[in-house]
């Protein structure tokens, strides 16, 4: 296990950050990467970041896929990582949705996405430092649960401006390039 400086992690929303988001993808053959996310992924480890997948997965609450079904692709999700030298370091869920959810899965929860329920639970869990995390999704509701939760970075996979303090990315390639010659500034101004 390598000593991780400042206690950092990365936070990856799934659909449409990491794979394409077809809309309640809970198959391993649905599931499809999007280009360089494993490259890039094993880049961020290499910068010493934790990868911390938080989904909200409402597909479970809806009875379209069960608990152990996602359960499933997310132990192919990690043996397919972990073949290409990624480790993931923990995978967090939000099976719940406040009007379409089936019996105790229809709940207002604080883990559903804007609520940063699951940001925070990593935090607690992985002693993580919010103002040196990064949070990368594609989504408003992704990108308010990371500012709920203090995140210091925050990505959107999009095509629009910088606005606000988060930065529009093609894909987590780019948040590699940021987070780089963020991580070489924050070195150089230590020495």
């Amino acid at each position: 296990m390598v000593a991780l400086k400042n206690h950092k992690a990365v936070f990856l929303d799934r659909d449409g950050v990491i794979n394409s988001d077809r809309g309640y993808v809970s198959q391993w053959s649905e599931f499809e990467f999007l280009p360089g996310v494993v490259t890039a992924m094993a880049q961020l480890q290499a910068l010493d970041y934790r990868l911390i997948i938080v989904t909200n997965q409402s597909g479970i609450g809806r009875g379209f896929y069960t608990e152990g079904e996602f359960a499933a692709l997310s132990t192919q999700l990690i043996d397919f990582l972990a073949d290409h030298d990624v480790s993931l370091t923990a995978i967090y869920h939000c099976p719940h949705h406040p009007t379409e959810a089936l019996g105790g899965y229809r709940k207002d929860c604080d883990c559903r996405k804007p609520r940063p329920g699951m940001i925070l639970r990593g935090l607690d869990d992985w002693q993580l430092v919010p103002e040196v995390c990064a949070l990368v999704g594609d989504k408003l509701s992704d990108i308010e649960a990371g500012r709920g939760a203090g995140i210091g970075h925050l990505f959107r996979v999009a095509t629009a401006a910088k606005q606000d303090g988060v930065t529009s990315v093609s894909g987590l390639p780019e948040v590699v390039q940021y987070l780089t010659a963020w991580n070489e500034a924050q070195s150089s101004e230590s020495h």
